[in-house]
């Protein structure tokens, strides 16, 4: 299944708060990946070993959580037409990072928590909106993985 064009406008007409300031609301989700999923933090070498208390206001944890949805919204601006985005995420994520796919469902899924519960008038109607895009988002970064023969 992939994401309509008005999904993509839908998703965008309330993302403004995630973009303008990415790096807070990417912190909020890694730390509930962590929280919701304690294996994904041994995913990241960096914050393996450290204490909920040493991941809260962590620079590089707000800068890698910046990251992660400074990347989701080109993606979105993009309205996942970009397949080079995509193909050099996947490239980096399978063979550098060795993520294994199904965190990209993992993170999705935390995502749309957090919006839920940061971003005002998030309704339902928004919200499968953005269950949609990140699906595309998964289904694209697992085509890239398939080609790289990587799961």
């Amino acid at each position: 299944m992939c994401a309509s064009a008005a999904e993509f406008i839908s998703v965008l007409s309330f993302w403004g708060p995630l973009k303008a300031d990415p790096k807070s609301y990417g912190e909020v989700v890694l730390q509930r990946l962590f929280e919701t999923k304690p294996d994904s933090q041994k995913l990241f070498p960096k914050f393996a070993d450290l204490s909920k208390e040493q991941l809260q206001n962590n620079p590089d944890l707000q800068a890698h959580g910046g990251i992660v949805l400074c990347k989701l919204t080109e993606f979105l601006q993009d309205g996942g037409q970009d397949k080079k985005i995509l193909k050099d995420l996947a490239e980096s994520h399978a063979k550098l990072h060795k993520i294994p796919r199904i965190y990209f469902q993992i993170i999705s899924d935390v995502i749309c928590e957090v919006v839920a519960e940061k971003i005002e008038g998030f309704d339902t109607d928004a919200q499968t909106a953005l269950k949609n895009v990140l699906k595309t988002f998964q289904t694209q970064m697992g085509e890239h993985y398939d080609e790289l023969g990587f799961d």
